[in-house]
């Protein structure tokens, strides 16, 4: 084609582009047509530059399903808690362009990297078998959607490995993950002082777009709510871990004073916004966090002990005073601690996972509750435990947002099989990590020290919330491959 016939493409196209926007703007607001606009350079832009996307993915993955979401109504479709089942979360839009134009590059041969993960296969077998279990799925539309969950997932891990390939991509890539944890601090302090809103729109039918938060300072029984950043307590208490891990790994590798001194205070923020989750699971998960650090660091091992009791009191001393100035926000002098007070209805009930739950008056069931219904279903040997109830299929049957438990949820839907990969890819993970907690000179070194530490964290509170489709869990999967590999690539043999 000539020069002279690509400009008039390039005019025609030109064209019909501000056409199509007169039309738009005519049918809707311009606040619409101009979120339209921008959100379609953005693609196009993290289409051409796919590390740019996964940059942006790290402030994006966090937002909770629950929190922002797209999605069809329909029987289907149930509701638990004012929620449905099957959402399309925020990032899904910039999430595919991103890994288009890493498909694009790749096939191309701009995208080189030597940086293989280990579990691929592992991975395959996995997506290949929850394709199996659709055959035997209660409702094909609702085990679609799981099934995207889980390749989405795949899929994001994978790109993340692919895209960290060097240490100066790695650095960037957790200084933007500890904006990200930032910017869900300084939310969760702001939902706090505002009123819970749950909004939903209906539009073309069956599709609504939804955004919620839940504010306030103080329940009913004058406990403090539990802190939310762009997603409920649980979800905002693991990424708070994931975000303090990656701020002490660039506090240990960072030499200007200035750099430390906001690395320190993320920390802070970070521990602050944990606490105030006032989630059992995600405090227990930063205290394993911190101890084994503590125990594996060379610095700290041989004072174990010591420091074990000065982090202890120091958390402590912190939770009272953060508890006590809400008080004061909220205007009341005494409240009760809700970690205190399920401590006391566990001592009295001698119930440690659901403590007093049968005598809260329109409590759903508990965590060994909604277990026993898994293991109930699969009905042991004889029944579909070899094979598991089919992807998605726990929470359709037994009307549960989740199975409260990462591995749990792999048992449920693809039995015996299915958790047998599961636990073939943390064997893979704690092999790579017993070799890397070995050294800890380099900035590759320390971070991965750090990330082991807090994948004590992400598999604690794993046993006890979620299951395998929440993202945050791969994203987290994705720095800790990445970073072991590089480990492993730079510093040669362990």
């Amino acid at each position: 084609m000539t020069i002279a016939g690509k400009d008039y493409l390039t005019w025609v196209a030109l064209f019909l582009y501000l056409a199509a926007n007169a039309v738009l703007c005519v049918l809707y607001p311009f606040y619409i047509v101009f979120g339209v606009n921008v959100l379609l350079i953005l693609l196009f832009l993290v289409s051409i530059k796919p590390v740019w996307g996964v940059y942006l993915l790290i402030f994006l993955v966090p937002i909770s399903r629950d929190s922002t979401y797209l999605t069809f109504a329909g029987q289907w479709n149930v509701k638990i808690n004012d929620s449905y089942i099957n959402l399309i979360p925020v990032f899904t839009p910039v999430f595919i362009f991103t890994y288009a134009g890493y498909l694009l590059h790749k096939g191309a041969s701009l995208w080189v990297s030597d940086v293989k993960n280990p579990v691929n296969a592992l991975f395959i077998l996995i997506a290949g078998y929850a394709a199996v279990t659709l055959l035997w799925s209660d409702d094909l539309p609702h085990g679609m959607f799981q099934y995207y969950y889980l390749i989405t997932n795949i899929m994001l891990l994978t790109l993340i490995v692919s895209t960290m390939a060097t240490e100066e991509t790695h650095r960037t890539m957790m200084w933007c993950m500890v904006f990200s944890g930032l910017a869900e601090t300084l939310l969760s302090y702001y939902f706090r002082f505002v009123d819970t809103a749950i909004i939903e729109h209906r539009f073309l039918g069956d599709i609504v777009f939804g955004v919620r938060n839940y504010g306030g300072l103080m329940s009913n029984d004058d406990s403090p709510i539990q802190a939310h950043g762009l997603q409920e307590a649980h979800e905002t208490s693991l990424w708070m871990n994931i975000f303090m891990g990656a701020a002490a790994g660039l506090f240990l590798t960072e030499k200007s004073v200035k750099r430390r001194i906001f690395l320190a205070f993320c920390f802070i923020a970070g521990l602050s916004v944990l606490i105030g989750t006032e989630s059992r699971a995600g405090a227990a998960a930063f205290i394993a966090m911190a101890l084994f650090f503590l125990f594996f660091y060379q610095k700290t091992s041989k004072y174990f002990v010591r420091s074990t009791v000065i982090f202890l009191a120091a958390v402590l001393v912190f939770y009272v005073v953060e508890q006590k100035a809400f008080s004061v926000a909220a205007g009341k002098e005494d409240t009760i601690m809700r970690l205190l007070m399920l401590g006391e209805k566990a001592v009295a009930s001698g119930d440690v996972i659901d403590p007093g739950i049968a005598q809260k008056e329109g409590a759903g069931p508990g965590r060994r509750t909604i277990w026993g219904l898994g293991f109930s279903g699969l009905g042991g040997l004889t029944g579909k435990l070899p094979v598991g109830l089919g992807i998605g299929n726990y929470k359709y049957i037994y009307r549960a947002p989740h199975s409260h438990s990462l591995p749990l949820s792999f048992l449920f839907d693809f039995g015996l099989i299915g958790f047998a990969l599961f636990l073939l890819i943390i064997y893979v993970i704690v092999k790579y990590c017993m070799k890397a907690v070995k050294f800890q000179n380099t900035y590759i070194q320390r971070m991965s020290l750090c990330f082991i530490a807090t994948l004590a964290a992400v598999i604690f509170q794993g046993c006890f919330d979620f299951d395998y489709t929440y993202p945050i869990f791969w994203l987290f999967g994705g720095f800790l491959f990445s970073t072991l590999l590089l480990a492993n690539k730079h510093g040669g043999k362990y």
